[in-house]
């Protein structure tokens, strides 16, 4: 409620109750103002844990004049005389009863619900006198242990600028739940001298009809143990050090203890009206004092949990609002912790009015402010958080001010003066808060000049801090010998980008202590936006350091309510690095802590590039198993991530291939090139049958040590191996009478050049039906290639005695298996065997020629050499080459094309392992010419005419 000026003395007096016609004050300004912002109350809302209460009183009536009286207190019925239960006869029975906590509950009654207004017409109140300097009276007064829960059902809101205090509460146990709308006329709660272990939780106060409300809760002098949680503030009118959501009115030195605000949210709109009829434009101080001076006591004040938006230019926390002692309360046992406070202008531009101006002088106990976000709005405040200690030499007391947010602030972010030793460490500054501007070359180690932390006179010692002695690098080999891994304050699952830094300690004093704690910054320009974490305990004059950088957007509060302003270190598409890099310097022990470094360079590419070659010294083509390819990276590689599976093996068929759909291509193995710190792998792939062999890697398949990915696929300048299968049957086909007694015989064999067999090669052998048909047999169904042997022992085919189609084909499979990986599952050519039932007649001559001149081909043989005719004698070890002339001599019922004749010789010396050749078709009567040559041996060998 607004009075003359006469209101602002200490002692004003008002009456008990206030006339309907009593004429509005003049005194205050009226603010209107566009609406731009729409609030949608969201209340808080206490579920109450069940409990039984002794007494129940359920609130029926909304009657406030001199009738709502209880008509015996103390007989523990709230009953009015006219038969129902008020606000006040519950509260004088609760307070004449005065039982222990949790003995007493008040709540309305079962459908009962609406506004109880305190100045409905002829009001009167509990308590006739000054309950604060700004209260003279109250309507409601609470003195003994009670639970007073709305359900947030009922409200109890004055419906015009008349009244005193909502509630007086001067006694012990007392809680309010779900108050909604608890607003009176000047303040909604007046915590009285002796109130103690006072509990406000849930519920929500908007000031919306007028501009009445003024204070949400006094804390007078002797209140102790006050908690207000869970709550939801907007509005309140603003009349200077009169008015504050929170206010301290301590009117001698008994301490104010123990008050805790947390889980409050309190928002300021950006428009509205202020005025006798419309309050949705108020808005005041968050805290205020009054009277503020050395005489004001208060041990143990926390803010916390809280949300904060919009405030215009009122102050925030002014534990002082002047350079000198006399302007300040003293105060212990401060605490702002997990608070968010967005888009604040506050009031005042010098140290003592920051948006936190912390008392001048010593402050006992604990402090912390930690864990907040303060974003000034685009004017307003040039300093966030400022403390004179008022000290000379040692400590003022115990404070840390850590990992907070600060930005916008354009003087300095934290000021201290004469405070001794403050732990200020790991708090991040956004782009508008003051700093040096770039290049930034200097430790900021000046008072009086734009810094994020000004140690001012005998502040943190003044000491001077390490820096970085030249541009941070992305790592792209070992990790160097002896370097200092940073602890990294990123979650596991956020990409990074390593780098190294070198830093040196400072050459100029005032030095830190011999044992210190590095903490690292990163800014896109001049400020210290990204936290990047720790090395602790350092000594000696410098170090190399090892650093995790954040990939992608990093995301920072905007002044604007739920957006945020972005920067990013490492761009997520492209890997490329930008920004700066600075440090502070934290006394291992004492926890002295310096202003900022220099800021030096950081750039580069963090994302892998890759190249996929064949490896130095692999033969292509090979008849070696294992293909061997190099993985190389830009960047040391996670081995975790370079697995088989990244790799692509792709195979395609070529002219040696006898099974196409049989190629089975795959990566085995990759494994890290060692010494190279892991930017090489050794890939080896494998097919079964002879292939060209194509190897790949796709895009976002491998991983940097800091998680980044191949943005792109790996290039090549040759990614095939052509791979050619060294095992064959040989024979492949050849002619087959049915009923030979001895028939033919093949046998399997490793091609010269070939990796040794390390294990036996084992081959199986499955005739088809035809086999079964025709009664061909083989001597065995499986053959042997002895370790370190190249050949298999020779496996004889026979066909039974009959009548076939001449030409039938009969086909052998066969699969090899070994342990020895290089042959194990290598794809083996069938056999063919083309049955008869009589010789088709097929004639060879073989003729002997000494003294070759050009052996390439039969014809060349015969041209250049001298015949050895029938009879002639031949010496051991004499070169001689044989053509042997194959003629399809078949006749009459037997006349056929011959195809894939197989010519062998009994000299195993000759050809391969006597196979001589095979002629794919022979015509009826038609001839054709194989060669072989060789060194005579003491063996027999024919010359002439044979079959």
């Amino acid at each position: 409620m607004r009075h003359r000026a006469k209101r602002w003395g200490r002692h004003s007096l008002v009456g008990r109750a206030v006339s309907d016609s009593q004429p509005r004050p003049r005194r205050r300004a009226i603010v209107a103002m566009t609406a731009v912002l729409a609030l949608v109350v969201s209340p808080f809302l206490f579920a109450q844990s069940a409990q039984a209460a002794s007494y129940e009183f359920h609130i029926n009536s909304r009657d406030v004049t001199a009738a709502a009286r209880d008509t015996n207190p103390g007989d523990g019925v709230c009953l009015t005389a006219a038969g129902t239960c008020t606000m006040r006869a519950a509260l004088e029975e609760s307070n004449k009863l005065n039982l222990p906590a949790g003995s007493i509950r008040i709540a309305p009654a079962a459908g009962f619900s609406g506004n109880i207004d305190p100045v409905a017409t002829s009001f009167q109140v509990m308590r006739g006198s000054a309950v604060s300097n700004q209260d003279g009276t109250a309507h409601f007064e609470v003195t003994a242990p009670v639970t007073i829960d709305m359900e947030e059902r009922v409200t109890v809101e004055a419906t015009r600028d008349a009244g005193g205090a909502l509630f007086h509460v001067n006694g012990t146990d007392i809680t309010f739940l779900n108050m909604k709308q608890a607003l009176s006329g000047e303040s909604s709660f007046v915590m009285g001298p002796s109130s103690n272990r006072v509990v406000i939780d849930g519920g929500s106060s908007v000031t919306q009809a007028h501009y009445g409300p003024e204070r949400f809760v006094v804390f007078r002098e002797g209140a102790k143990n006050i908690t207000i949680r869970n709550y939801q503030l907007q509005g309140f009118y603003d009349s200077g050090t009169a008015t504050g959501l929170f206010y301290v009115n301590a009117q001698n030195s008994t301490p104010v203890e123990n008050i805790v605000i947390e889980n409050v949210q309190v928002t300021y709109t950006r428009g509205g009206s202020c005025t006798g009829s419309d309050g949705s434009g108020c808005r005041t101080s968050l805290l205020q004092f009054l009277p503020r001076n050395q005489n004001v006591v208060v041990d143990g004040f926390t803010f916390a949990d809280s949300f904060v938006s919009n405030l215009t230019n009122q102050v925030a926390f002014p534990f002082t609002n002047g350079t000198a002692a006399s302007s300040s309360v003293r105060a212990s046992n401060v605490k702002f912790t997990g608070n968010r406070f967005i888009n604040a202008q506050g009031l005042g531009t010098g140290w003592q009015n920051a948006f936190i101006a912390l008392p001048i002088g010593q402050m006992g106990g604990d402090n912390e402010i930690t864990g907040n976000t303060f974003v000034r709005a685009t004017s307003g405040q040039n300093f966030a958080v400022a403390w004179n200690g008022n000290t000379t030499s040692g400590s003022a007391g115990k404070l840390r001010i850590a990992n907070n947010y600060f930005t916008g602030y354009t003087g300095t972010s934290v000021y201290l003066q004469n405070t001794g030793t403050v732990n200020v460490e790991q708090n991040t500054f956004g782009a508008r808060s003051a700093s040096q501007g770039r290049p930034g070359i200097a430790e900021e180690t000046r008072d009086g000049t734009s810094s994020l932390l000004d140690n001012g006179t005998n502040a943190n010692g003044r000491v001077t801090t390490w820096y970085p002695s030249k541009d941070a690098a992305v790592l792209t080999a070992e990790t160097p010998a002896g370097s200092v891994q940073v602890e990294s304050p990123l979650p596991e699952d956020v990409p990074e980008c390593v780098a190294t830094l070198d830093v040196t300690a400072p050459t100029d004093g005032p030095f830190p202590e011999n044992t210190v704690d590095l903490d690292l910054y990163w800014t896109p320009d001049r400020t210290a936006e990204v936290y990047l974490g720790r090395v602790s305990e350092l000594t000696g004059s410098s170090a190399k350091l090892l650093l995790d950088l954040p990939v992608g957007p990093q995301e920072f509060p905007s002044t604007v309510v739920g957006e945020t302003d972005t920067a990013t270190i490492v761009d997520a598409d492209t890997g490329l690095g930008n920004g700066y890099i600075r440090l502070q310097t934290i006394g291992s022990e004492s926890r002295q802590s310096s202003q900022y470094s220099r800021m030096v360079g950081f750039s580069g590419s963090c994302r892998p590039e890759l190249t996929l070659e064949q490896a130095t010294g692999q033969n292509d083509p090979t008849l070696a198993r294992d293909l061997h390819y190099t993985l190389s990276s830009s960047l040391p590689l996670n081995p975790d991530s370079v697995t088989a599976d990244a790799v692509d093996i792709t195979a395609a068929a070529v002219t040696e291939t006898i099974d196409a759909g049989r190629l089975n291509p795959r990566s085995v193995s990759v494994t890290p090139v060692a010494g190279t710190a892991n930017r090489e792998f050794e890939v080896i792939a494998r097919v079964d049958d002879s292939a060209q062999v194509t190897a790949a890697l796709q895009a976002e398949q491998v991983a940097s040590l800091g998680g980044l990915t191949n943005r792109a696929p790996a290039t090549s300048a040759d990614p095939n191996i052509t791979f050619t299968n060294p095992v064959q049957a040989k024979p492949s086909s050849f002619t087959l009478v049915t009923g030979e007694p001895d028939g033919k015989q093949y046998g399997f064999a490793v091609a010269a050049g070939a990796p040794t067999p390390a294990a036996d090669l084992n081959f199986g052998a499955t005739p088809d039906q035809a086999a079964t048909d025709y009664r061909v047999e083989l001597s065995s169904l499986s053959a042997v290639i002895p370790a370190g042997a190249t050949k298999s022992e020779q496996l004889r085919v026979t066909a039974g005695d009959g009548e076939v189609p001449a030409n039938t084909p009969v086909w052998v499979a066969h699969e090899l298996s070994s342990e020895d990986p290089n042959y194990d599952g290598l794809v083996v050519n069938p056999l063919l065997v083309k049955l008869f039932s009589s010789d088709p007649s097929i004639k060879i001559t073989k003729r002997a020629f000494t003294d070759v001149g050009d052996s390439s081909s039969p014809a060349q043989i015969m041209a250049t050499g001298t015949e050895a005719l029938a009879g002639t004698r031949l010496t051991d070890g004499q070169a001689v080459c044989f053509v042997y002339e194959v003629s399809n001599i078949s006749a009459d019922d037997w006349a056929t094309v011959l195809t894939d004749v197989t010519v062998t010789d009994t000299d195993a010396q000759l050809g391969e392992t006597g196979v001589i050749g095979t002629v794919p078709s022979l015509p009826i009567g038609g001839s054709s010419q194989l060669s072989a040559c060789g060194s005579m041996k003491p063996v027999d060998t024919t010359v002439g005419a044979g079959r």
